[in-house]
C-alpha cells in the first residue's frame, strides 16, 4: 500500500504555455531536478493581443496548462528554471505564476524487490 504524507510548506507553480511546450518542460524537471510531480492539460481561448477584426467565428488557440507542486524553499529557483526552460521570455511565450498551497499530499510507493534478484522468487 502507498505511504501518504501530508505537507504544508509547498507552492503551486502554474504556466499557460503555447501548444507543444509542456511535455518537454515536464521531462526537463525530472531530468535536471528530480521533480516528477508536474502535470499538464489543455485549454482553448483567444489571446488578449488578438485583434478583434482578425478573429473569426470559433477561432481559438490551443494552450497547455502545466502545474507542479514544489517545496516552498525551492519554489523561486524552480519558477526561474521553468520560465527560461519554457522560453517564456520570448514574445507570446505564455504566463507563469505561483500560489500557496495550504496542504498537499505526498504519496510514496513502497520499495519493491528487484524482479531479477533471488529475493523476488
Amino acid at each position: 500500500m502507498a505511504e501518504v504524507e501530508s505537507v504544508t510548506n509547498t507552492k503551486l507553480i502554474t504556466c499557460v504555455l503555447p501548444k507543444g511546450k509542456a511535455r518537454g518542460l515536464q521531462q526537463a524537471l525530472v531530468d535536471e531536478h528530480g521533480i516528477n510531480t508536474g502535470t499538464f492539460h489543455y485549454g482553448r481561448g483567444i489571446g488578449r493581443d488578438s485583434n478583434i477584426r482578425d478573429r473569426g467565428i470559433g477561432e481559438q488557440q490551443e494552450r497547455e496548462i502545466f502545474e507542479v507542486v514544489v517545496d516552498e524553499a525551492m519554489a523561486d529557483a524552480i519558477f526561474e528554471f521553468i520560465f527560461f526552460q519554457a522560453e517564456m521570455s520570448e514574445p507570446h511565450g505564455g504566463i507563469i505564476y505561483q500560489s500557496e498551497v495550504p496542504r498537499a499530499s505526498v504519496m510514496r510507493l513502497p520499495e519493491l524487490p528487484d524482479p531479477e534478484s533471488d529475493e523476488a522468487e
